[in-house]
This record gives C-alpha cells, structure tokens and sequence, in this order.
C-alpha cells in the first residue's frame, strides 16, 4: 500500500502555502506578513492527501463497488418514485344514505271542462242517499260544447256523481225548463223528441219512449207513486209508468197538473218560462203614489209586484201585498245601493219564500246584484254581486230550494246560502 505523502505547509493565520527550506525555521508569509517559526507549538504541520490514482491497485474493485451501489440507489429511487406516483387506494367508506326528501303527491289531472246548460232548471233531490240534497241538471261538453249530458252532483262538494250523455238531437228550444222529475226510485227526463228513464243513483238508462211531438211539462199525478203525466205539444200526451217502463196514451189531464186558463192579464210565454211562479201583468194592482206595476207573481200567500218609479228617473222597485189586500206590506226600490248604480230595468229574474223575496237585478256598469228582502217589512237582508255575471247571457231565472239558491247564467251554475248570500260554490267551467 502506497503511504501517503506531505503537501507544502501552510500559514496559520491566512492558510497560504510557502515552502520549507533546509535548515531554515522562521518564514515571512508572502500573503499576510505574518511570522511563522516552524519550531513552536504554532508551526504549521504537513497535510496529508489520498493516494494518487496511479498506485497499485484496487481501483477496478472500488469502481465495482461503486458502480453496485449505484444500481441499488437507482433502484430504490425507482421504486420510491413508483409507490409514490401510484394512485393511493383509500380506505373503502360506507355508502352514506341521501337525505329523506319530502314525498310531494302527484298533482291530480285536470278535470274535464263542461259548461252548465242554462236554459234548464236544476232539479234538487237526495240523490246518493246521504241526507243532503243534490243537484240534476243538463251540462255540455266538447270543444263547442255541443255534445249534452244528464249529471248528478253531490250536494255537500258538488262533485260529480254520475253523467249519462243525452242521445240524438240536443234538447234545445223545449216548452219549459224542468227538464227532469223523480218519481221514487227513477228519473224521467225530457230529450228532444222522447222521454227518457234513469235509475236515480246511478243514471242508468232503462227505457226510452218516442214522442209524436217535443215534450211540454211532467207532472206527478197526486197520490200516484209510480206514474209521471208528459205532456205534450201536440197534446198527444202520455201517462209513464216509471216501474215498468211502459207508456199509454192520457186522454185526460190528471187535476194538480191542470194549467189555469190563460187571459189577456196574464204574462207572455216568455216570462212564463223564465219562472215557475204564476204570473199575471199588472193592470188591476193597487194603486201606490209614485209606483207602477208590471208583472204581479203569486206564492205563499202573498201578491209581489214588480215594476219602476212613475212620475220620475225609472228606477227599478218592488211591492208586497197579502192576497186580495189594497194597501202594500211595503214598496220601494229593490237595490240596497245608490239608485243612480241600478239599470233602470223591471227585474224578471226572482223567487219567493214564506219570509223572503229574492231578486236580481243589472246595474249600469253591467253584471248583476242578488237581494234578500223580508217578504213582510222590506228590509234588507243581504245584497250581494252575481260571479261573472259581467260574462255572456245574464241570469233570467233562478231557484230557492231548503237553504240554498240555485243561480243558472250561461255556462255556470252558481249555489248561493240563502241565509247568507255566500257563494258555496259554482258548476260550470269557462
């Protein structure tokens, strides 16, 4: 093994090589002055460097081990450098169910339009058996409205109970509103040449009878229970016998079915239409200072006529008077509003209680108004708007029944409190 050999010596103070000289101990650093005695303890002390690479030698065992180590450190870089590029693989969490979401019910499908017919009269009768009276009467379907049915409707939602459509020619310019009549179990019902029968809770047809003429009006005979008088126009007219479905031809008009003999008082077919109160003009009422009568209707007891103001601005007024009495109950205006609000129209559109007038009327800026009066003092009870009664044909008829008002005007059917004059709900779509 070579031994390593010594290098210059160098100044203590600034580390610059000088060189020895024999025999010689004190030195001058060419660098920084300084005086350097090779003798003391701060002489300065040959270093010793490696080997050259020019010794004997082990340098192809060094370059071995060197070049080994080298494959291992690029190796275990390698795969260092792999395990942290590869994708960490997490610890598998537990699926974490999603929040409970409210359940929002399905909207309900739209319900089909119809229109109420108003030419015709509802009729009001238990229909389903609940104690609560329901509503019959004619509605009209299509996109014109043109195709007609028969539809119950309960009375305490005034939800559909059953629709049974109108076959053949539509049952339009008919004698008489009441298009219907129950008797027991049975409808009958008024087509445009025929009468038809329904089972009442269900509205199935069971039997159909052809008419030489249109059918006029149907009348229970008194005390009869199973049989329905049709008149008819030609005055070939017919007894039905609602449990067995057959008909016979009527010679003769059962009494309570009798209509009075029309005279020259009495008012046209047109108003007799409108309303199932008889009817007379008003050339024989009272005279009442201010007053003048038109049209007199009759019911309870008690003469209602209906007329305007004269002398002065036409203004829409009412009297009451007890069967045969010459003095008035009371008379006035029938609005409970300023008068100048009031078209100055004689009302055709009323009905009558034991204790209370009912009557529409039109204002100027249009629609309608419906008024409770006392049938025996006047005074006013409520006064109330008609809904929609700006909107196509206006009311000309309506009827009391129980506690409610029935309210026909182009395609709804409106159902007022008659004790309230609140609206309970509306037939008819527009």
């Amino acid at each position: 093994m070579a031994r390593a050999r010594p290098t210059s010596p160098r100044c203590p103070r600034c580390n610059a090589p000088f060189t020895l000289v024999a025999e010689e101990v004190l030195y001058t650093c060419h660098y920084c002055n300084a005086s350097i005695d090779t003798r003391g303890e701060q002489a300065p002390r040959p270093l010793y460097q490696a080997p050259s690479a020019t010794g004997p030698n082990r340098l192809p065992l060094v370059l071995g081990i060197g070049l080994a180590l080298m494959v291992l450190g690029a190796m275990a870089g390698f795969l260092a450098m792999g395990s942290s590029s590869a994708p960490s693989t997490p610890p598998r969490a537990e699926p974490v169910p999603p929040p409970p979401t409210a359940q929002v019910p399905p909207s309900p499908p739209p319900k089909p339009r119809f229109a109420w017919d108003m030419d015709n009269a509802p009729t009001v009768t238990d229909v389903n058996g609940d104690g609560t009276d329901d509503i019959i009467g004619t509605i009209r379907r299509g996109t014109s409205f043109d195709r007609y049915s028969t539809a119950a409707f309960d009375g305490k939602t005034l939800e559909p109970i059953w629709e049974v459509p109108i076959e053949g020619a539509a049952p339009t310019d008919l004698a008489s509103r009441e298009r219907y009549i129950r008797q027991g179990s049975r409808l009958v019902r008024r087509e445009a040449m025929a009468v038809s029968l329904l089972e009442l809770a269900t509205g199935k047809v069971v039997g159909r009878v052809a008419l030489s003429d249109k059918p006029d009006r149907l009348c229970i005979p008194q005390g009869d229970s199973s049989a329905v008088w049709v008149s008819v126009v030609d005055q070939q007219n017919i007894l039905l016998d609602t449990a067995t479905a057959t008909a016979r031809p009527a010679s003769q008009t059962p009494p309570n079915c009798q209509r009075p003999e029309r005279s020259r008082h009495d008012c046209s077919p047109a108003i007799h239409r409108k309303t199932h109160l008889p009817c007379s003009l008003a050339l024989k009422a009272p005279s009442i200072p201010g007053f003048r009568g038109q049209y007199i209707y009759a019911a309870h007891g008690l003469d209602v006529v209906l007329g305007a103001r004269n002398p002065g601005t036409r203004v829409p007024m009412a009297a009451v008077f007890e069967k045969g009495a010459k003095e008035p109950l009371w008379h006035g205006a029938i609005a409970d509003m300023d008068i100048e609000q009031v078209l100055a129209i004689t009302p055709e559109a009323l009905d009558i209680s034991e204790d209370a007038l009912f009557v529409a009327y039109r204002l100027r800026a249009g629609g309608m108004h419906l008024v409770r009066r006392d049938a025996r003092t006047g005074a006013v009870v409520w006064d109330v708007p008609i809904p929609r009664s700006k909107d196509g044909s206006l009311v000309t008829s309506f009827r009391k029944h129980g506690d409610r008002l029935y309210v026909p005007h182009w395609m709804w059917l409106d159902v007022f409190d008659a004790k309230t004059g609140n609206v309970i709900g509306t037939l008819g779509t527009w």
